[in-house]
């Protein structure tokens, strides 16, 4: 039997509306041109026992365990690269976030990689659809009165679930 876990992902403005969730994942920029988005490390500080994903919407290969490959963020053309930096530099498990018209080139970008299994494809459907073959699946959104304010994931592989729990509260900006 697999067990899943539930992951939320916000920008840093929408942050205060997620404190009483206390998920399994939750994931937060580090980077980007709109700085309300970015994280500060007292919003990290609030989900002490979840897993941190540092999500890196600019392709820098020296930060992040995720990486946004979506229009306006990194490309695929930057996954092999951030992969290869990032791998011999932290323990953390690697996700690369992207949608299904991009999935295939984020698929042939990770092969090309020293991938050792610390490289996981998280998936947007943002349609309610479960993508099994994947580490994560993001299939909706929180909202409320104001519109959504954070994204919605489920983490299914054991292997990422684990490799996640390992890593919490070990993690570092």
């Amino acid at each position: 039997m697999t067990v899943s876990q539930v992951g939320y992902d916000a920008t840093g403005d929408n942050v205060h509306r997620m404190v009483d969730l206390n998920p399994f994942f939750i994931g937060g920029y580090i980077n980007g041109a709109i700085t309300k988005f970015v994280w500060t490390p007292d919003q990290w500080k609030l989900f002490p026992s979840s897993y941190h994903g540092h999500i890196n919407v600019t392709g820098d290969p020296q930060v992040g365990n995720v990486l946004d490959v979506e229009r306006g963020d990194a490309t695929p053309g930057l996954v092999a690269g951030w992969i290869n930096t990032r791998l011999p530099a932290t323990a953390d498990p690697l996700l690369v976030y992207c949608n299904r018209s991009n999935l295939a080139a984020v698929v042939q970008a990770r092969s090309g990689t020293k991938w050792h299994g610390r490289v996981w494809i998280w998936i947007a459907t943002l349609d309610g659809t479960l993508v099994s073959n994947r580490g994560m699946t993001q299939v909706g959104q929180l909202r409320d009165a104001a519109g959504a304010y954070a994204d919605v994931s489920i983490v299914k592989s054991s292997a990422l679930i684990a490799a996640m729990a390992a890593r919490i509260g070990k993690q570092a900006l």
